[in-house]
């Protein structure tokens, strides 16, 4: 069951980050010997990130730590949290985190969850998510740059090299090496303070980026092949099916950067790529220069940033390509 609060968008974009609340979430950590924490539907590298740092300081506290995501992860990353376990749980916590992610529906949030503490740090203009504590940043460039600031404020002696590398990855994971128009003066400020701190950005970013083969690259010119661009010339969309992944041996890992690539075309202000998941449903990743895609991604069900969003539908690709494109 999830509470109804499709209206409380705005009490979210008043970012309450005075300290007094901070201090508060942090009590609330402190004092909790149970801890469940939770990230988005098909959970990415700023959310598996964020709830890593977490559990990390909660491991170093001796609490008992859950970690749940709704759905297995698009893939596995380096650093990732403590006792994960996939759309059930084991505990009923004293306090829930939720990390990187707009709405409840997102979350796996079981009807014992609802009256249990709990605290959102996120970075998604359509969050309606209502916690007790509230740490929503939409001009933040993830949810781990947010996560840094509340631990230092929390106490700075818990950002050692594991915290540092790990915020920085999220970070370079959302805004995609710095390149989303979220990248600003402080995300550079907070990614410089995370490498005094020992991340290394140059293995970081190898890390994500530059581990691509002959058959990710052999895929990478499959889907340009088939590229198409709107009449007017602004938009460009591919899609790669299931198929097409085996063929090349690939998985949805490969596709990181993908989107950077095609925005990168001379004139084009939005690019989409659309695929299909393993279980069917079409996943849809829009990128813009100007255009507001958050706008676009909430007339099917998505949403996120006004740069950068995402849709998931149960809709066929090719039906879900031609419903999209046609409002380009």
């Amino acid at each position: 069951m999830v509470p109804n609060l499709a209206n409380n968008r705005k009490k979210h974009l008043m970012l309450e980050f005075s300290k007094n609340k901070i201090e508060q979430a942090w009590e609330e950590i402190k004092k909790a010997k149970s801890i469940t924490l939770l990230t988005h539907f098909k959970p990415d590298g700023d959310g598996i990130s964020a709830c890593a740092a977490i559990s990390h300081i909660c491991k170093r506290l001796s609490k008992n730590i859950e970690t749940i995501y709704p759905s297995n992860a698009e893939f596995e990353i380096k650093r990732s949290p403590a006792n994960i376990l996939v759309n059930k749980h084991n505990q009923i916590p004293e306090l829930i985190i939720m990390c990187d992610t707009a709405n409840y529906e997102r979350l796996y949030f079981p009807k014992e969850f609802e009256l249990i503490k709990s605290i959102n740090i996120d970075h998604h203009i359509s969050n309606t998510i209502n916690s007790t504590y509230n740490f929503v940043d939409p001009d933040a460039s993830s949810t781990c740059e947010i996560l840094y600031k509340l631990i230092k404020e929390w106490n700075t002696d818990l950002i050692d090299k594991y915290i540092a590398e790990t915020l920085l990855f999220g970070i370079l994971y959302d805004s995609q090496v710095f390149h989303t128009q979220a990248t600003t003066s402080e995300t550079l400020k907070v990614s410089a303070e995370l490498i005094s701190h020992g991340a290394n950005l140059f293995e970081l970013k190898t890390e994500l980026l530059s581990q691509k083969t002959t058959s990710i690259i052999s895929l990478w010119g499959t889907v340009l092949k088939n590229i198409q661009v709107s009449p007017k010339k602004t938009a460009v969309w591919a899609k790669i099916t299931q198929q097409e992944l085996k063929k090349h041996n690939a998985t949805l890992k490969c596709l990181i950067g993908f989107n950077n690539f095609l925005s990168e075309l001379s004139g084009i202000d939005i690019t989409l790529l659309f695929y299909e998941t393993a279980n069917g449903q079409t996943k849809v990743s829009l990128r813009s220069k100007k255009a507001d895609v958050n706008l676009l991604a909430s007339r099917f069900g998505g949403g996120g940033h006004t740069n950068a969003s995402g849709i998931l539908s149960d809709k066929p690709i090719d039906e879900l390509i031609s419903e999209i494109t046609t409002l380009l």
